[in-house]
């Protein structure tokens, strides 16, 4: 395999539900500069510079933010017709189809990394070797996933069970199981086993081996998209397609899979309380954005985009302050807030 037959996948379609107010429907989580100065799509594409030109990138997201992803990639010289856009959310199978049969048309020998657009990876140079080793075992035939090496008993993750075997020259872990999301206790159990990796959707395959797989476990999805690949020609049928994840429709079906175990600095920065855990702190532990004055306080968020916010005498809760919405909550239960969004949705209020 030749570095011209490498190709990226971006997922860009994501909601971003745990990060309102930030995170609103008409721009979510994965356009937002949450951790640094550039955008997590932005990211995501910078990781990648040194693997392919843009020109081998491929964005998948919804049609409405067609605008937001052409300003954010223009200095990445991703082509417009590399960018597709969904007419709805179908979850994760779809888009993924859609891309291989694009990938795949344009060379049949391609290789294919599918990423997520909005987590963060600060092992820059292990991540690089861990995609190196993914990519020799897609073209070993085989549909590869990065398993993130666990740092504590996660519930908040799925698992993926790895058997050791020998591979050519090395050791080569075959997914054994894909688990769900376990309790407390079986996600301790699972750290102390060494054998389990939390699932970080992250994929690597040839194009033509994950057609294959969706010819046979997902025919209407591949048949669809092996016909006919363009932007009005997948308008016309999208609406007919069933919406299914990749996990589910495919990698649970599969029969050759396989696992690099990734320690990688990986976060999926799912909530205000995962953004507290990565991000740079203040001597008290705070981690401040915008004009914003504390005393007393300490492991606190705190960001404020239009006015000044003081807080005093606080701990572990998460402030943020935008023009029309002001959300107050305590750190750990910063994933509820998409209850706060759902009640949102329902009533039809704006704010989401």
């Amino acid at each position: 395999m030749t570095k011209n037959d490498l190709y990226v996948v971006i997922l860009a379609g994501g909601s971003g539900t745990r990060f309102w107010p930030s995170s609103r429907s008409a721009l979510p989580k994965q356009f937002l500069s949450l951790v640094g100065n550039k955008t997590m799509l932005q990211e995501t594409l910078s990781r990648m510079q040194s693997k392919v030109s843009g020109d081998q990138i491929y964005i998948v997201s919804n049609k409405r933010f067609a605008k937001i992803i052409e300003k954010q990639t223009k200095s990445y010289k991703v082509p417009k017709a590399n960018i597709l856009l969904e007419p709805s959310g179908k979850n994760t199978a779809p888009a993924i189809a859609w891309a291989a049969s694009a990938i795949y048309h344009r060379n049949p020998d391609a290789v294919m990394v599918v990423l997520p657009s909005d987590h963060l990876i600060q092992n820059q140079k292990s991540y690089a070797a861990t995609l190196d080793e993914a990519v020799c075992l897609a073209n070993e035939g085989y549909l590869v996933t990065l398993g993130i090496v666990p740092t504590r008993p996660e519930t908040g993750y799925g698992y993926i069970k790895g058997k050791k075997t020998r591979g050519q020259g090395k050791d080569l872990y075959e997914v054994e199981q894909f688990v769900e999301k376990p309790n407390l206790a079986k996600a301790v159990e699972y750290l102390k086993t060494k054998k389990y990796y939390w699932n970080s959707g992250m994929f690597i395959w040839k194009a033509e081996v994950v057609l294959n797989e969706f010819r046979q476990y997902l025919p209407e999805i591949h048949n669809a998209f092996f016909k006919s690949h363009s932007q009005k020609a997948v308008e016309k049928f999208w609406d007919g397609l069933t919406g299914i994840s990749i996990d589910y429709g495919i990698m649970e079906k599969a029969k050759r899979v396989a696992v690099v175990p990734a320690d990688i600095g990986w976060s999926d920065v799912g909530s205000w309380e995962a953004l507290w855990e990565v991000s740079s702190k203040d001597p008290q532990g705070n981690v401040l954005r915008g004009d914003v004055v504390t005393h007393a306080s300490k492991d606190n968020l705190v960001f404020a985009e239009k006015r000044m916010v003081a807080v005093v005498g606080l701990q572990d809760v998460v402030v943020v302050e935008t023009p029309d919405v002001l959300l107050v909550c305590h750190r750990k239960q910063s994933q509820e807030v998409k209850a706060i969004v759902d009640h949102l949705k329902e009533k039809k209020r704006r704010e989401i």
